[in-house]
């Protein structure tokens, strides 16, 4: 009995091969095996092939034209799109993609939100500011402190600080400048009538990359303290000089306390054990949810995060300082400054 040959396009695993695997079109398969598209594509519906969209199809042809098809990898394209902050045109520009529109498809294909149109202005015509870790640290104590983020957007955020030294909102502003992040118009003076004394307050512009560090810290609209934030020196050091105080009560050496009652005492008991795990003996005070560093702990952690930036704020350095028979005395006592 004559057997009828079996076409090489007629086998499954080939086919499934040559059309899933290494994508080629109903064209180029029926090329191979020297016959009519449609024939393939009979076989393909026969399997139960899923059959790409005329869409599928043209990308898929138009990746084939280019060498570099990066675009096509997920996390290469989040990291430039979410990361880098990069737009379709500005990708397809660096894989030598004709058309955005070939990036938008595979951002749709791996489920990668695209931005509104709004967000894509502000992005290409916004602030922006390159943030190095240091930056980031420094932002973090100050907001561990009196320091505040704020957004009327949904892109981008701006930086606020309020003081009674002028010197140390000029600080402020020019730690801020050294970050690439400007101030907004002029420092302001405020006179407190009820306390005869003046306050400044300091504001920068928007910044796109402020907005990931506000919903961070603000991701209901209440400051919160992040879980994934680092105790290192500089950012210790900004928590300390925003909410700290050193307090030398007679004939006993000093402890430090943080005013951390605008927080929720979770949040503060995850930040003890982060000090702790630096070594350093610290308790909530049930009272007022605040923070003490105990006196054995308290030239440790001035010793950690340094000296003072300015002079203003030098009276919360000064350990050993002493009054005039020669014993500690109360150098600051108030719990939020």
């Amino acid at each position: 009995m004559n057997m009828k040959t079996i076409k090489l396009y007629q086998n499954k695993e080939w086919l499934e091969e040559k059309y899933i695997k290494e994508k080629l079109s109903t064209y180029q398969i029926g090329k191979l095996c020297n016959t009519y598209h449609g024939h393939i594509k009979y076989w393909i519906k026969k399997y139960n092939f899923p059959i790409r969209s005329i869409n599928d199809s043209m990308h898929l042809y138009r990746r084939k034209q280019i060498n570099d098809d990066r675009y096509c990898n997920k996390e290469w394209l989040r990291n430039k799109y979410l990361e880098e902050k990069l737009d379709s045109p500005k990708i397809a520009e660096i894989c030598g993609v004709k058309s955005p529109n070939t990036i938008r498809h595979w951002l749709k294909e791996y489920s990668i939100k695209i931005r509104s149109i709004s967000e894509a202005i502000h992005l290409k015509c916004g602030n922006h500011c390159n943030l190095s870790q240091e930056a980031i640290e420094w932002i973090n104590g100050e907001l561990l402190g009196d320091g505040c983020l704020a957004s009327q957007s949904l892109c981008s955020a701006h930086f606020q600080y309020g003081s009674k030294y002028l010197e140390y909102i000029k600080h402020i502003s020019d730690t801020l400048t050294s970050y690439n992040i400007n101030q907004l118009g002029n420092i302001r003076k405020y006179c407190n009538k009820e306390w005869g004394n003046y306050s400044y307050s300091y504001s920068s512009s928007n910044y796109a990359e402020l907005y990931p560090i506000y919903k961070q810290w603000y991701p209901e609209g209440k400051k919160i303290i992040p879980k994934d934030i680092e105790l290192t020196p500089l950012t210790c050091r900004q928590w300390y000089i925003g909410d700290g105080s050193l307090d030398c009560q007679k004939k006993q050496k000093p402890c430090i306390k943080l005013a951390t009652c605008g927080f929720t005492i979770s949040d503060v008991n995850w930040i003890i054990k982060e000090l702790t795990k630096l070594g350093f003996k610290a308790m909530r005070q049930k009272y007022n949810n605040t923070i003490r560093i105990s006196t054995y702990s308290t030239k440790k952690f001035l010793d950690y995060i340094g000296n003072c930036p300015t002079k203003c704020y030098q009276y919360k350095f000064d350990y050993y300082k002493k009054d005039k028979v020669g014993e500690y005395h109360t150098i600051n006592i108030s719990s939020c400054n």
